[in-house]
């Protein structure tokens, strides 16, 4: 019984080492491969969804930058200062 226990334990011992050995075979004859570049976002699940927040975020800076001019020629034809309108008076 305690040789079986201990036959377990050192089977144990060498698969729990081998685990810990290097990923790669070429690793292990100590030559190292560089590794591979990820795929282009293209390539991927989640490359609709990227393509779509790129369209938005793109859409969002024109749309900023369209709000400007306007700000700017509206400031230009009232003359009026970036300061904020005064607080409405509500009635009690």
């Amino acid at each position: 019984m305690k040789s079986l226990l201990c036959g377990i334990l050192i089977s144990a011992l060498a698969l729990f080492l081998c685990a810990c050995g290097p990923d790669h075979p070429s690793q292990r004859a100590g030559t190292q491969t560089t590794q591979e570049a990820p795929p282009p976002a293209s390539h991927t699940v989640f490359a609709p969804y990227v393509n779509d927040v790129n369209k938005a975020k793109q859409v969002q800076n024109t749309v900023n930058a369209q709000k400007q001019a306007l700000d700017r020629a509206i400031q230009a034809q009232t003359g009026a200062s970036r300061s904020p309108a005064p607080p409405a008076q509500t009635p009690y």
